[in-house]
């Protein structure tokens, strides 16, 4: 993997930072009532988000059925673009334990930014756009790529800078 430069490291980090909500708020920043306690068996946060097409999706009818990847990145992250071939092959093939769900989450591009990656560099896999940053707040992202999965009960059993082996993290 490609090493990105300390200062664009150190930006990225400190703007996520500074950004992010405190205990007790969701994705858009507000009061979330049905956000769990500390401990409980659901760890993650729904949120709806449009697609690079303008759909949106929401993470909440995913959760439970399969795990759910997801993947937190940036068209200018240069590991984020050496992923896609990796990613790309995960979301077409299923995992022993069922399909797994890719999410990726582009943090605060325009969709014009991201519909030109996606076709340049032939992504697979569904594209959303984070455009205020709310969703990688409401997950304490501090950097790209940061990858989350999401076991079929809602905990998260797995959360860093690397892309999991998501059948050895889930056996």
């Amino acid at each position: 993997m490609r090493r990105i430069g300390k200062a664009a490291l150190a930006t990225t980090l400190v703007i996520l930072a500074m950004a992010a909500p405190g205990p007790g708020r969701s994705a858009r920043g507000e009061p979330s009532p049905d956000r769990p306690a500390a401990g409980s068996a659901r760890e993650w946060t729904d949120f709806t988000l449009e697609d690079a097409d303008g759909k949106p999706v929401s993470l909440a009818p995913l959760i439970g059925k399969r795990p759910v990847l997801l993947i937190f990145w940036a068209t200018w992250c240069p590991n984020c673009k050496e992923e896609v071939p990796v990613v790309n092959r995960m979301h077409k093939e299923p995992a022993r334990n069922g399909n797994v769900q890719i999410l990726a989450l582009d943090y605060k591009e325009s969709p014009k930014i991201v519909k030109a990656f996606i076709e340049a560099n032939m992504v697979a896999f569904p594209v959303l756009l984070d455009r205020k940053g709310s969703v990688a707040k409401a997950y304490k992202v501090v950097g790209v790529p940061t990858y989350v999965l999401i076991g079929r009960d809602g905990r998260i059993a797995f959360r860093g800078h690397v892309l999991p082996e998501v059948n050895k993290v889930l056996d």
